[in-house]
């Protein structure tokens, strides 16, 4: 078979499949999406006021000392003179109360 023209056949041309396409096409829409009419959501956070009084006591507690000084220094003095004494009954009763 050979073809002798290059002219499409008639109600083929490019006047029609240009046609078609606008059909396929959907048509737009002069509405704004729901979506950009709201504002964006805020974050928000509540601190109850039970919460802000643990962080106060936390607060409070990081800011004590870890050794009390003072105990440690009474109690090196009493060793160092001799006043320092153990009651062994004392230890066993503490010891076998965490147990």
């Amino acid at each position: 078979m050979k073809i002798e023209s290059n002219k499409p056949a008639e109600g083929q041309g490019a006047g029609r499949v240009s046609q078609n396409i606008q059909n396929i096409a959907p048509p737009a829409s002069k509405e704004k999406p729901a979506a950009a009419a709201k504002p964006a959501p805020v974050d928000k956070v509540n601190i109850s006021v039970k919460s802000r009084e643990l962080a106060d006591l936390v607060s409070a507690v990081d800011a004590l000392p870890d050794v009390r000084e003072a105990k440690v220094q009474e109690l090196k003095q009493s060793i160092d003179s001799g006043a320092y004494s153990v009651d062994p009954r004392k230890i066993a009763e503490k010891i076998l109360k965490d147990i």
